[in-house]
C-alpha cells in the first residue's frame, strides 16, 4: 500500500530530460531570470509576488511580506534554487552564472522589494550584480588576456 506525502513535505524536483513538460517549464523559467529586464516586467507587472508595496509607503513593507502570494512565491523560488544549483541540473542552464545569481538573489526579500526601482536593474545590466565575488577576478583575468592581445609576439 503506498504511503501519502504530507502536503507540507517539498515536491520533489523533476528528472532533468528535456522530454519531461515539467522540468522544461522549469528550466525556461529559470533561464528568464538571467535578464534583469525580465526581473523588471516581474516585479511591475506582479509587485504582490515579490512583496513589492503598491503605495511605496515603507510603513507597509511588513504587511507585504505577510501576504500569501509573495510567501508562496518565495517558497517556489527557494525550492527552484535548491535543485538548480547543483550540477546535474545546471548544466542544462545558457547562463549559469547570472541564473543562479539572480536565483540567489531572490532568495532574499530586500532585493525582491528593490528590483521596482529602475537604477537596480540598470546595475545589473548594465554591470553585473555589485559585489559579487568572482568579478573582480573575472575582470581582472579579462585586462590579462587583453594585455596579452596587445603585446607583439617575439617569434
Amino acid at each position: 500500500m503506498a504511503q501519502q506525502l504530507p502536503s507540507d513535505q517539498p515536491q520533489q524536483p523533476p528528472p532533468p530530460t528535456l522530454t519531461n513538460p515539467r522540468f522544461t517549464l522549469e528550466l525556461e523559467f529559470v533561464s528568464s531570470l538571467a535578464n534583469p529586464y525580465y526581473l523588471s516586467h516581474l516585479a511591475v507587472t506582479y509587485p504582490n509576488l515579490l512583496g513589492i508595496n503598491k503605495s511605496g509607503e515603507e510603513s507597509d513593507a511588513t504587511a507585504d511580506s505577510a501576504d500569501p502570494d509573495a510567501q508562496a512565491f518565495a517558497a517556489y523560488l527557494a525550492y527552484l534554487y535548491s535543485y538548480w544549483k547543483t550540477p546535474e541540473y545546471a548544466q542544462f542552464l545558457t547562463h549559469p552564472g547570472a541564473t543562479l545569481r539572480a536565483l540567489r538573489l531572490l532568495q532574499e526579500e530586500n532585493f525582491r522589494r528593490d528590483i521596482i526601482r529602475p537604477d537596480v536593474i540598470a546595475n545589473l545590466a548594465g554591470t553585473g550584480i555589485p559585489g559579487e565575488q568572482g568579478d573582480a577576478a573575472a575582470a581582472a583575468e579579462t585586462g590579462e588576456q587583453e594585455q596579452e592581445e596587445e603585446q607583439p609576439k617575439t617569434s
